[in-house]
């Protein structure tokens, strides 16, 4: 869709057809066929619903749906009908027709449902839906979020249906997060090296069209993820003439933000780009209280913690991609595009210890405890100043060829990225002294793949491609300590190392498809070969090889129930490979009692997941509820362990096998025009079963979250919409945590005659979004140990932004736009009532 489309329509109207006549003593049948597209790409809309009523009698003679490619087929008695075209969360199409003779290859243009008026320099724009539920994926579009619109591309997930983006930036998908994220189909280097969720932050939301969720991918598709894939859209338009906007915004606390996109067509060729720089400045805090425990020490504790901890974080960001689509004739074209980023930032992290120590007699830390169950606290006072630097670049190109037949192409992309990560710390400890840090990591990767696609008679479909992709990531990590008494630097060898990690994944698949009826089914087999290898040197050493080869089934089966509703099944073997901040053996040392290092050793885990979906779509309301299973093999937690000093380290380690089962109810629902909702209610149980040296990660426990999401349109051209999210309580391997409320409001006013837009919006308005997590585990002594952790990676967000858009159509097409006659046209292309700024 392009950038236009995604930022008017409220809703597509389904125009449609239909038609046929002769006496109606002897009427004949005719059978009407053709497809329905969307007006701007000519892409193929699917699951629009069709009904066709009797002008003479008001009998219903037909009633179904748009198949998955936007196909119809219709066999009616000749005469005149009054036709109708509904779909959820868009507008309903009325009009009247009449066929005497069978009818092929009739092409169905939708148009917004809300008029949009495109004139020389002013683009006024409806809405659509912002939220959308297709039988194999969920899409979000991002231009239709009022709450998020300003913020970071973390802020969007964060909103999106069945996805949740914890305060450290972690997103999840059904409470899972081992999620495949990618930006246009591949991976990206604008999603960092060894944080994904902190890229996330700095990736400007307006640069960000539509975000799609698929939880059973087919074979097409890599087998990473096992929870499923999101894909992040960015803005690329190929109208004629020119189009673009610009947006200024500015927040408390401390954020400013400018973006701008865009786009030029002419011919057979078309350029867009699009840039946005972010600045933030925020306050952050982190308490814990832990405590150990041994039956020999007074009271039954042996240590106990309290720590304080508070963060200022600065990030100033500039991102920006660009790019071309050339059409060389009909079945030729190529695309190309580059992509960068350059992020800085600067945190200071103050954290102060309070440490009740019940000191055993022997100074080994045996025998018998002291008789002093209350000691006095030992203070101790840490303080870093961190800098940081990361960039990225991405380079893409596609080829694709069209060949004779309808629908059988060939495509080639390739795709390489190159990203730098790198930070160094000052810290001052009032027990450790003086210590800096300094940390390198760069990634290379390369992806190259092709697919083609080879349609039979109608209905039935084979595909096939292979993919190579290759990543190489260096990691660098050297921690210093100053002595005092040689007024020189020494190193700690214990926490610093070079590691090397190389991986590379080659992969084939191929799917058929047809449709029996109402029956349809999809089913492929992927096979992927992976090579890994981790070289790490210095105070942790290891070392890692391993080639294994895969296959990964999968099926999808799609019945149609009644006319308006359809019931499908999906089954697919997925594949989690730890990535590279799991496998680096390097710690986080800005908190030295609470460290994170990767684990050189660990395994990729396996889920095979099967899903159950029910589609229901009426004309203002629609529901799709379903139901999913997975079994994850050598599944991945993290692991928590403490020293005889009470220091915290945790890595992810593979512990057995997990069951986990789940539902979703989505509904969308349009009492009033001016008046439009969705919301989604999810649940999950699960089981682990596993061990750990002396841990037993044996556990089951339920959890639930829901969203509701409302848009008002009122008077004076202004919108409001209000966003709640509440997440239940779950536990995780050694890890619990509490529930946890959103609530976002966000108020939109055009102005400009349409040409501009100032938007309010508040994220976090009760100040709620704290994460509270509890771990219990136990010490290599066999000692239980407990910690409570408290931590708020920012306060509640205001924002004000103002957007102004432009766009100037080449003469033709304003001399076609007003000469326009859509309804009298002599081409087989059916419109709606209004065709402005269609073509």
């Amino acid at each position: 869709m392009s950038k236009l489309l995604l930022k008017k329509l409220r809703q597509i109207i389904p125009a449609l057809f239909l038609l046929s006549s002769i006496s109606a003593f002897s009427q004949t049948t005719v059978k009407v066929e053709g497809t329905v597209t969307n007006n701007s790409d000519r892409q193929p809309v699917p699951y629009a619903s069709v009904s066709m009523t009797s002008a003479a009698d008001s009998k219903i003679v037909f009633g179904g749906m748009t198949d998955e490619s936007g196909k119809f087929s219709i066999e009616v008695a000749s005469g005149d009908y009054n036709v109708t075209v509904d779909q959820a969360g868009f507008e309903t199409f009325y009009d009247i027709r009449s066929f005497s003779e069978n009818t092929k290859g009739i092409t169905v243009v939708l148009i917004p449902a809300m008029k949009e008026k495109e004139l020389e320099g002013i683009v006024v724009q409806g809405t659509k839906p912002i939220y959308k539920v297709e039988l194999d994926k969920k899409v979000y579009d991002v231009a239709q979020d009022l709450t998020a619109r300003t913020g970071s591309l973390s802020d969007v997930l964060a909103n999106v249906p069945s996805v949740s983006v914890d305060v450290d930036g972690t997103v999840n998908l059904r409470g899972n997060s081992n999620v495949k994220i990618l930006i246009d189909g591949k991976p990206s280097a604008m999603l960092g090296i060894t944080d994904t969720g902190d890229a996330l932050k700095m990736i400007p939301a307006d640069q960000v069209e539509r975000i799609e969720v698929i939880t059973n991918a087919s074979a097409r598709y890599e087998a990473s993820g096992t929870a499923g894939i999101i894909n992040i859209v960015t803005k690329k338009t190929q109208k004629r003439g020119i189009t673009g906007s610009v947006q200024l915004q500015a927040g408390i606390p401390q954020s400013y933000g400018a973006s701008v996109s865009l786009g030029y067509g002419k011919g057979n060729w078309s350029w867009f780009a699009n840039a946005g720089f972010r600045y933030s400045k925020n306050k952050g805090k982190n308490n814990t209280d832990d405590t150990r425990y041994n039956a020999a020490a007074p009271s039954g504790i042996a240590r106990h913690s309290i720590q304080k901890g508070e963060s200022e974080r600065e990030r100033y960001g500039f991102n920006g991609n660009t790019g071309f689509n050339f059409d060389f004739d009909t079945q030729n074209s190529l695309t190309t595009s580059i992509g960068f980023r350059t992020n800085r930032g600067n945190s200071d992290n103050t954290k102060s210890y309070n440490d009740f120590i019940y000191y055993w007699e022997d100074p080994n830390h045996t025998g018998s405890f002291l008789s002093d169950a209350n000691p006095d606290p030992i203070f101790t006072l840490r303080d870093e100043n961190q800098h940081s630097s990361n960039h990225g670049f991405d380079g893409n190109m596609t080829y694709t060829h069209k060949f004779a037949k309808e629908g059988n192409t060939f495509t080639l992309d390739g795709n390489y990225n190159y990203s730098t990560d790198d930070s160094n710390s000052n810290i001052f400890d009032t027990d450790k002294g003086i210590q800096r840090t300094v940390g390198d990591n760069t990634q290379n990767s390369f992806t190259m793949k092709a697919d083609y696609v080879l349609p039979f008679k109608e209905g039935s479909q084979f595909e096939a491609g292979a993919r190579a992709d290759y990543s190489k990531i260096k990691s660098n990590f050297v921690v210093d300590a100053f002595n005092s008494a040689t007024d020189d630097w020494e190193n700690l060898y214990d926490f610093t190392g070079v590691t090397d990690y190389e991986s590379s994944v080659l992969a084939a698949y191929a799917q058929y498809g047809n449709t029996f009826g109402n029956f349809s089914f999809l089913a492929g087999l992927r096979e992927e070969t992976t090579y890994t290898k981790v070289n790490a040197t210095g105070g942790i050493s290891s070392s890692y090889n391993k080639t294994y080869t895969d296959l990964f089934p999968t099926l999808h089966l799609g019945y149609n129930l009644t006319k308006q509703s359809q019931l499908q099944f999906s089954y697919s073997r997925r594949i989690d490979r730890p990535r590279g901040r799991m496998l680096i053996p390097i710690f986080n040392y800005s908190d030295d009692r609470n460290t994170f290092r990767g684990n050189s050793n660990i395994m990729p885990n396996y889920t095979d997941s099967y899903e159950l979906g029910y589609n229901l779509q009426k004309r203002n309301w629609g529901i799709t509820p379903s139901v999913y299973y997975q079994r994850t093999h050598d599944v991945i937690q993290m692991y928590t362990s403490v020293d005889s000093l009470g220091n915290y380290s945790t890595m992810p380690v593979n512990v057995g096998y997990q069951d986990r089962f789940g539902g979703s109810l989505s509904y969308t629902f349009n009492p009033f025009k001016w008046w439009r909702m969705f919301g989604e209610f999810n649940f999950f149980s699960y089981k682990t079963v596993g061990q750990y040296e002396k841990d037993i990660f044996d556990k089951s426990d339920f959890s639930w979250n829901t969203r509701l999401n409302m848009t008002f349109k009122l008077p004076q051209s202004i919108s409001a919409q209000v966003q709640g999210f509440y997440r239940g309580a779950m536990a995780n391997g050694q890890n619990s945590s509490n529930g946890m409320l959103m609530l976002n409001l966000g108020l939109s006013k055009d102005v400009l005659n349409g040409q501009g837009t100032v938007l309010f919006n508040v994220r976090d308005i009760l100040n709620s979004g704290t994460r509270k997590t509890k771990t219990h585990g136990t010490d290599n002594d066999g000692n239980d140990f407990y910690r409570y952790e408290e931590m708020q990676f920012r306060p509640r967000q205001f924002t004000l932004s103002f957007t102004y858009r432009f766009s100037k159509l080449p003469e033709d097409k304003k001399s076609k736009k007003q000469n326009n006659n859509s309804s009298e046209d002599s081409t087989d292309s059916i419109y709606g009532s209004d065709t402005s700024g269609i073509y």
